[in-house]
């Protein structure tokens, strides 16, 4: 009984250890609070002009952020889905061998690994594909170019929360639970045995999902909340010239010169 009571008391600290962990990412990894205004009620109050430099606002927002968001989805999806048939494989060598215990831990980390991938896969991923599907839609009248902007503004607004979900605390703080589900159930059932795997057991999943969240993009959880806060507003719009003009004016007097924006 002393060794097992040692056992679960080292299980406390690594859990403790893996609770912290989470918690770091998250405070890293997770967005700002939303304090701007709603970008949808004046969407039908905005002249044509303002409508049409907003598509453009969004459509620049979208083709700043593609490049990283397709390299972060597409390479952990990948990463996940390679971990998870190396660990198959362990698991078949293990089962050949008649390591029960390695088999269980093996298996185990390879159906996290999957699950991690396909929430890539299941995810939508409209940092990755909204700026084409923006591009697609008509805008030869002002009625669809308004609805124009409405589409592409709840895209970015998907996006920014997509974002925001995969890239923040409760993807890590569930490979947290996950992990010391397995990494007790092993430990306990074959006390002693393999204690690397299962440290790897413990360790990994939320190594790898804090990792992930870390290095999510958040080019569309910023662009949407610097949208919402011109939106409504023509502080940044000026729809006559998009360059500041100079004028310079001779005089008996001297020279002078204006800037105006």
């Amino acid at each position: 009984m002393v060794p097992a009571q040692h056992g679960f008391g080292a299980l406390g600290r690594r859990a403790a250890l893996l609770l912290l962990i989470a918690l770091a990412a998250g405070s890293l990894g997770a967005p700002e609070a939303a304090r701007a205004q709603d970008a949808f009620h004046c969407i039908d109050q905005l002249s044509d002009d303002e409508v049409q430099w907003r598509i453009r606002y969004i459509e620049e927002s979208f083709r700043k952020g593609k490049r990283k968001a397709t390299a972060w989805r597409y390479g952990w999806m990948a990463a996940f889905f390679v971990i998870g048939g190396v660990e198959t494989f362990l698991a078949v060598d293990a089962a050949d061998n008649d390591r029960d215990w390695n088999t269980f831990a093996f298996a185990y980390l390879a159906g996290g690994a999957y699950l991690a991938g396909l929430s890539h896969l299941i995810f939508p991923a409209p940092d990755v594909w909204g700026l084409k599907r923006i591009q697609r839609k008509p805008a030869g009248t002002e009625e669809e170019r308004r609805a124009k902007l409405r589409y592409a503004t709840e895209l970015l607004s998907e996006a920014s929360a997509v974002e925001g979900l995969l890239g923040g605390p409760i993807g890590v703080a569930g490979s947290v639970v996950f992990s010391v589900v397995g990494g007790s159930v092993k430990a306990a059932k074959w006390p002693g045995k393999s204690r690397g795997v299962t440290s790897a057991v413990f360790i990994a999943p939320p190594v790898l999902l804090g990792a992930a969240a870390l290095t999510a993009p958040r080019e569309a959880i910023r662009a949407y909340e610097n949208y919402r806060g011109i939106a409504c507003s023509s502080k940044y719009y000026d729809k006559s010239r998009e360059e500041p003009e100079f004028d310079f004016s001779f005089s008996p007097g001297g020279a002078s010169m204006k800037v105006s924006f």
